[in-house]
């Protein structure tokens, strides 16, 4: 096995993993909430302890009265599980009543809570232990009825407090942790009901035949794999072709390089047994049959990379005339030889098609071999370029009607039975032109008498 993860783990991480840590986010979050009222509701219980000292407090006889019991069995009452202290000063801080070690307000409050008095809230330490004070601004009235400020300081010790915040924190903690398995059992759940298609997908192919190259059309597919599907059933298309390219080639070059090579193998050994002077007619006749057996071989390999040319070549702008030119030229000495008159016309100055140079160089290679190879010497034979075309005619006796319909087939031969030839240059070039979008056509007999034209025109030429 290698180190890819599976698509089931991929979509379990990227699902999961955020959602842990959402799941953390929400917890803290929430947690942080919980904790803020929790502290507001104390906030409000230790103003109420202020409040509740300085309803008990009064003015008599020049001096200040505390109800200490009443007020202490308040505090005790309504504050079990924290420990409370207070302190009364008067409005210059000076010490009236509680523990006169209890710090009073600093100025710089962190956190104030708005209520119907003035109240300031303030954490600090207090005698080793953190405490939480309120100090609360009360105004009293003397027996003459003066106004007169007293400070009331009250502190709480946080552990009820903090038994509240674990507790929350405990509750917050259980209650995602229990959210996040149930989603993530969901997650699981859905995960493999979303890629139990891909598993029938699969059976699907396996149980495919080694030669089934149909098109893939699985029921049910969800609509993310159709583009999937459409790239396979492409390349299948495309593997196919391929095969097939491969299969006839196969099969042509085992049924027509199995005549020659017979022939060419009784050639030579009857060569070898004769002594006369026949013998150097045989070499001679196996010299033509080994030229045909070469020549139908490069005729086989050129029809194979005609066929090939879509995955093998890339289309660049080709220039007919200059093309054209060149293989007149190449076939000239040829024609000299064979006392041909062959010429070149060009119509146009330049005419630029999308194309393989080689491919359109065979193809048009090959019209002009036809030409010289079935017509009889002193042929006038011509390759002319037009606007969007090239043509080859030749003055030669024509191809008769019956003939016309199939002379693009692949190993037919419309000429007499002594003329040689593989019977597979037209169809190379009807390939080949195929392959370029243009449209290879034949006329026979000429307006001006017998001869032959084969033209390969094209859609779209740049001109």
């Amino acid at each position: 096995m290698n180190g890819t993860a599976s698509l089931r783990a991929r979509l379990l991480g990227w699902i999961l993993l955020p959602l842990v840590g959402l799941s953390a986010l929400n917890a803290w979050v929430s947690y942080g909430n919980a904790v803020d009222a929790s502290n507001e509701a104390y906030d409000r219980a230790l103003y109420l302890a202020s409040r509740a000292l300085a309803e008990e407090l009064s003015w008599r006889q020049g001096g200040l009265q505390l109800q200490a019991q009443r007020a202490a069995g308040y505090l005790l009452e309504n504050h079990t599980g924290s420990r409370l202290y207070y302190r009364i000063a008067d409005a210059q801080g000076h010490w009236l009543a509680g523990q006169d070690d209890l710090p009073g307000p600093t100025g710089a409050v962190p956190m104030q809570v708005h209520y119907h008095a003035l109240v300031q809230f303030d954490d600090i330490q207090f005698r080793g232990l953190p405490v939480r004070l309120a100090h609360l601004t009360h105004v009293l009235e003397d027996e003459s009825g003066q106004a007169l400020i007293v400070k009331i300081s009250v502190a709480e010790t946080l552990e009820t407090r903090q038994q509240m915040v674990r507790h929350i924190l405990r509750d917050t903690l259980s209650q995602q942790a229990l959210l996040l398995l149930a989603a993530a059992l969901l997650v699981v759940v859905g995960v493999q009901r979303g890629i139990r298609p891909l598993e029938s997908f699969r059976q699907r192919l396996a149980q495919r035949a080694d030669d089934d190259l149909a098109p893939i059309e699985p029921p049910g597919l969800p609509r993310e794999l159709h583009p999937l599907v459409q790239t396979l059933n492409t390349y299948l298309t495309r593997l196919g072709r391929l095969i097939d390219i491969r299969k006839r080639f196969l099969d042509n070059a085992a049924h027509q390089l199995r005549t020659p090579l017979t022939v060419l193998k009784t050639q030579l050994t009857l060569a070898e047994r004769d002594t006369t002077s026949d013998r150097a007619a045989l070499l001679s006749a196996a010299r033509k049959t080994t030229d045909d057996a070469v020549r139908l071989t490069e005729q086989l390999l050129a029809m194979t990379r005609a066929e090939h040319a879509p995955e093998m070549q890339s289309h660049q702008p080709v220039d007919l005339v200059a093309l054209a030119q060149q293989v007149t030229q190449d076939f000239l000495p040829r024609a000299l030889q064979r006392g041909d008159d062959l010429g070149f016309e060009a119509l146009v100055v330049a005419c630029t098609v999308q194309g393989s140079a080689a491919l359109l160089q065979e193809a048009l290679g090959n019209l002009l071999d036809n030409a010289l190879h079935h017509a009889p010497p002193g042929t006038r034979v011509t390759v002319r370029v037009g606007p969007g075309w090239v043509e080859v005619e030749d003055s030669g006796p024509g191809i008769a009607p019956e003939h016309q319909a199939h002379v693009f087939e692949r190993f037919y031969r419309a000429a007499p039975a002594e003329v040689r030839g593989s019977g597979l240059g037209l169809a190379i070039a009807r390939e080949i032109a195929k392959q370029h979008g243009a449209q290879l056509s034949l006329r026979s007999p000429l307006p001006t008498g017998p001869g032959t034209v084969f033209r390969m025109a094209f859609d779209g030429h740049s001109g």
